[in-house]
């Protein structure tokens, strides 16, 4: 038996690498990162959640002393490959939620740069927008496949015969409500573009996820995106995939000459821009013979997901695999909405606080333990 597994068994702590670094202060995160004379940007968001933009007066921001560059869409870069639309920013003048990034502001100082987009006037021809989530809705739509490659709907058996025949059936509906990510170091990226290609400190779970996902954004091979993340201040799966900020970081960089740009979500911007958990409506019935085995179970689940991209969550699939029961069926439907885009957040959508608003099926108790 090795030292540490020795120390391990006798309960002992072992020494974590990155710990004393964290401890004292002196680890680096995306923001602390040293780098050549950084500019600061702070994103400009809709305030409405669907229209277009028909101007954005930047003449006060340009104005003030320390404003280096205003990003807006008629200024913005144009990027190589827009089939991603949460990544797809500032290339129309299109909202498709509220908080979706419309523009931005280069500054010599984080400070200047957010009182200077507050400056910003936009001015916006709003549309009508759905964002109203239900089961009840006559559109809810089919995804393809659920999140990691799932498929929709899964049948075994014939639940619905089982049910019908069961001496003890149960019918709940449970709901969840969105839940967001708010790690404690939120999203952060520096920027800067050099002969060599993108160089990003991303505060990331993934750097090749990040290469692999914005080298065609940018028109790039893989190997011409740098990305250096040493340390990760909490992410719970809304830092393993890029989202919006760190496109609009490199767009800032560009616009401001190749000038390393920095970029830190604030609290507020975070519930929009940096993925959630969807709300859900699960319906689960079980049915049961006279002794209390299962011979039926039966779990629907509906969702939101946004207009502009689509996240599906698997929220029935651990139903597939947990219980014995010889019939069983799952689904998956969308309420596709004018919301922010949905992601991961800390694991799958597979265990959750939920609270009861159903009701109990014919026999009105309990399926009852078995001994065995």
């Amino acid at each position: 038996m090795t030292a540490p597994l020795e120390a391990r068994a006798m309960g002992s702590s072992l020494e974590r690498l990155d710990g004393p670094a964290k401890v004292t202060g002196t680890a680096r995160y995306a923001w602390e990162q040293q780098v050549e004379q950084p500019a600061y940007l702070h994103p400009i968001q809709s305030t409405i959640a669907l229209g277009r933009v028909t101007s954005m007066d930047v003449s006060a921001a340009e104005a003030l002393d320390g404003t280096i560059a205003v990003l807006t869409p008629w200024n913005a870069p144009r990027l190589a490959d827009t089939s991603d639309a949460e990544l797809a920013i500032l290339q129309s003048d299109a909202v498709g939620f509220r908080g979706q990034f419309i523009g931005g502001v280069v500054a010599e100082t984080p400070e200047i740069a957010r009182e200077a987009a507050g400056l910003v006037t936009v001015v916006y021809d709003q549309a009508d927008h759905d964002a109203r989530f239900g089961a009840e809705r006559d559109d809810l739509d089919v995804p393809d496949e659920v999140n990691a490659g799932f498929p929709t709907d899964t049948a075994q058996g014939d639940a619905e015969e089982a049910l019908a025949g069961a001496a003890v059936v149960i019918d709940q509906t449970y709901t969840t409500p969105p839940e967001h990510n708010n790690p404690m170091e939120p999203h952060t990226t520096v920027a800067q573009w050099t002969d060599s290609g993108l160089h990003l400190y991303d505060s990331t779970q993934g750097v090749h996820q990040v290469r692999r996902t914005l080298a065609p954004v940018f028109g790039l091979e893989r190997g011409q995106v740098h990305v250096t993340a040493p340390h990760v201040g909490g992410g719970f799966g809304s830092k393993g995939l890029p989202h919006a900020h760190v496109v609009l970081a490199a767009m800032a960089s560009r616009l401001s000459g190749g000038r390393p740009v920095k970029l830190a979500l604030t609290r507020q911007q975070m519930f929009f821009v940096a993925g959630y958990r969807t709300p859900t409506i699960q319906r689960v019935r079980l049915g049961a013979d006279a002794e209390g085995r299962l011979t039926a179970i039966t779990h629907d689940v509906v969702e939101q997901t946004s207009k502009i991209k689509e996240f599906a969550e698997q929220s029935a699939v651990p139903t597939r695999m947990m219980y014995a029961a010889a019939n069983r069926s799952t689904s998956h439907r969308l309420a596709r909405l004018d919301v922010p885009v949905p992601s991961w957040m800390r694991a799958p959508g597979e265990c959750r606080h939920v609270r009861a608003r159903g009701r109990h099926g014919r026999a009105g108790r309990s399926l009852r333990p078995r001994s065995d």
